[in-house]
């Protein structure tokens, strides 16, 4: 019996001794996924602290398929025909690049088309100052029909050549200027390497001198604008309508409300439709109240002016106006 209980006990010292070696496993390996957790709680911690940003989500958007040049001219959808360099519309013909400028990219319309304004300041005849030019860019070689959205809402447009294109990015573009160009110049950009990103601070405007020489229409029309605000703010209403088409004659001004009226500044845009003019207008205004009427209230205000001529030799008159039109 002694034997037996020896054994017996020899055997239960052995699985005394497993079982503890087992648990001493089994807390190691708590002890190991305890330590894996806390590491990936304070992972996803320090990615959402402030000042850590987390990747951006993208995902793809359609671009609109831009028509080429020929087919804009043959659907009379633009006024360009007889301006367009040859090379443009057969992609054979030789040509020389004349222009190389800085451009802060407003708006992206399609695949072939790029709005964007001038880095440098830019005097045109008839002007004593300088200003930021409105150009559009039309890309001989387009753009990819998808872009990327990002969470944030930025749209990355691109292509084969192009770099990330980015509205409100400023990129270097060479080109050629259409010839005898008016109100907005158009530039041809011949290839997605003529338009190349560059730095913030860099700014220049290169182009043939003679092609900045008169541009009368646009001089004109924009000084009726200028009038426009002049009278506005000196209260004379008989003045104010000799600018204006006859529709829009006989409103009431509510002139005793207004304290002043100050215009900041006036941007050429792309017109509605051929033989019009359209403005981006900035001013300041107070009423004596505080509050104005409508749409207008004190302070800041931006608003677009379209302007018309009866005939080619008739003054520019405006038609409309109020919030973005354009």
């Amino acid at each position: 019996m002694a034997l037996v209980t020896r054994f017996h006990y020899n055997v239960l010292v052995e699985k005394k001794h497993a079982l503890e070696a087992c648990n001493m496993k089994t807390t190691k390996s708590r002890s190991h996924s305890i330590a894996a957790t806390f590491a990936s709680i304070l992972l996803a911690v320090v990615l959402v602290a402030p000042g850590c940003a987390l990747p951006r989500v993208t995902w793809s958007v359609d671009v609109r398929q831009g028509d080429t040049m020929d087919v804009q001219v043959q659907s009379g959808a633009t006024g360009y025909e007889g301006l367009v360099p040859a090379f443009v519309l057969d992609g054979t013909s030789p040509y020389t690049k004349d222009l190389s400028a800085t451009f802060k990219v407003t708006d992206v319309i399609d695949t072939r088309t790029v709005w964007a304004d001038t880095t440098a300041m830019v005097s045109l005849a008839g002007q004593s100052s300088q200003e930021h030019m409105s150009a559009i860019l039309y890309l001989c070689q387009p753009l990819s029909d998808k872009a990327d959205k990002s969470s944030d809402g930025t749209i990355t447009y691109g292509g084969t050549g192009y770099p990330k294109i980015i509205k409100g990015q400023t990129y270097a573009i060479t080109g050629i200027l259409q010839p005898g160009w008016q109100s907005i110049p158009l530039i041809y950009v011949p290839t997605a390497y003529d338009f190349k990103e560059t730095t913030e601070d860099e700014s220049f405007f290169y182009a043939p001198s003679d092609q900045f020489g008169q541009e009368p229409s646009s001089v004109a029309a924009k000084q009726v604008v200028e009038e426009y605000f002049t009278y506005w703010n000196g209260k004379n209403a008989a003045e104010l309508e000799k600018r204006m088409t006859a529709n829009k004659k006989g409103m009431t001004w509510n002139f005793d409300n207004l304290e002043y009226m100050k215009l900041i500044s006036i941007n050429e845009r792309q017109p509605r439709e051929a033989g019009t003019k359209a403005y981006e207008v900035t001013f300041d205004v107070k009423f004596k109240s505080g509050t104005g009427e409508g749409d207008m209230k004190d302070g800041k205000t931006t608003w677009d002016y379209l302007l018309k001529q009866e005939t080619p030799s008739s003054p520019w008159l405006i038609y409309d106006w109020g919030l973005p039109l354009i």
